[in-house]
């Protein structure tokens, strides 16, 4: 839909399934039918390198719970964004105490199963006006 994208995964080198879009899992019939305004993704690039992967980004999506992306500390991955970002957890990973510092750190945070989290924005946001007092 029009936003760059960025690859990361410490355990795969290439998706075919990108790579092969046009002809996957059969020509005529590939899941390209379904989608919109994905005519580039057949030359999606996976990034090694994280902190590279997330430079600049304004939204990281954690899809998989590798370890690599359970253990990420959000001053880290705010430092190597180069500011605050939108952080969407399709996998339930981030605990409470790890969502309450993205807010804190200026990032927005949306979350697989997490019906609270608006209430963890509004303590912070409690907090921070307190703190202006």
């Amino acid at each position: 839909m029009g936003a760059e994208m960025r690859v990361h995964d410490p355990y795969v080198d290439h998706w075919y399934e990108m790579e092969s879009q046009d002809s996957y899992p059969v020509s005529g019939q590939s899941w390209k039918r379904f989608f919109r305004n994905q005519e580039n993704l057949t030359e999606l690039k996976i990034e090694n390198d994280f902190s590279t992967a997330i430079k600049g980004i304004e939204a990281l999506i954690l899809a998989v719970p590798h370890n690599e992306y359970l253990n990420l500390e959000p001053e880290a991955v705010v430092e190597m964004a180069g500011g605050p970002i939108a952080v969407i957890d399709c996998f339930g990973m981030l605990s409470d105490d790890r969502i309450r510092r993205y807010f804190e750190l200026g990032c927005e945070v949306k979350a697989l199963g997490r019906g609270h989290i608006q209430k963890i924005k509004k303590e912070v946001q409690k907090i921070k006006l307190q703190q202006l007092s």
